[in-house]
């Protein structure tokens, strides 16, 4: 009886052990995937470009445009990109807003970068955006080397000889940084808004630098309705 006791108290110990394992992986996998961002399906969005050539995904008859000048590489661009997601998630997905990538170097591998993700997306049928949220998830892992390229060509399927030819053009980077200088925009990230086909402009002088909470930029959203 002893032994059978003794038996069924090591079951239970085990048991015990294997739930609590279960549960730190549950929390760190929660963790990751908060830090990451949350995968977006595009697949019913629609992908367009401005006349410019900025990217621009949503419902387009949305109201409102939240125009995010951001950098790939900026660490506190990776740090809001969770919030980036939740946008897309609640206000794009919704129809309630558009959302626009601009590109605004701020390092010297940076604007590689920018053309990298210009050109996958001339090649890749997804559109541009699944390409942002997979180098956003690159930045937030490792270092982004030269190799860029040719990671994104293989994540995608993309004829990589031709995504380094188009890099050698690729323009946008440099329209977007034009556009930044021009609306005074310091400093990644940088949130503005657009209001139909106006000129994009800050929420508040409060928020004309620096990133914006999702509650302020959900607002926004919902006085322009």
């Amino acid at each position: 009886m002893k032994n059978q006791n003794q038996q069924q108290l090591t079951i239970i110990a085990a048991m015990v052990v294997v739930a609590v394992v279960a549960v730190g992986i549950f929390i760190f996998l929660s963790r990751s995937s908060a830090a990451s961002g949350s995968d977006i399906d595009y697949s019913s969005l629609v992908q367009t470009r401005t006349e410019d050539g900025a990217f621009i995904v949503g419902n387009p008859d949305a109201p409102i445009t939240i125009v995010e000048f951001a950098d790939f590489m900026c660490p506190h661009c990776q740090a809001y990109h969770s919030t980036v997601s939740r946008i897309m998630e609640e206000l794009v997905l919704t129809g309630q807003a558009r959302f626009e990538y601009r590109m605004l170097p701020t390092q010297d591998i940076s604007p590689f970068v920018g053309q990298v993700a210009e050109c996958a997306a001339d090649q890749y049928e997804g559109g541009f955006f699944p390409i942002h949220d997979e180098l956003f998830r690159i930045g937030n892992s490792s270092r982004i080397t030269n190799e860029i390229g040719r990671r994104i060509a293989e994540e995608f399927d993309l004829d990589y000889a031709e995504l380094l030819s188009c890099t050698q053009e690729a323009e946008q980077v440099t329209i977007d940084q034009r556009l930044a200088n021009r609306l005074g925009v310091q400093g990644t990230p940088a949130i503005r808004v657009r209001y139909g086909d106006s000129e994009a402009t800050a929420i508040s002088e409060t928020y004309a630098r620096g990133s914006v909470p999702y509650e302020v930029i959900e607002a926004a959203v919902n006085n322009a309705q």
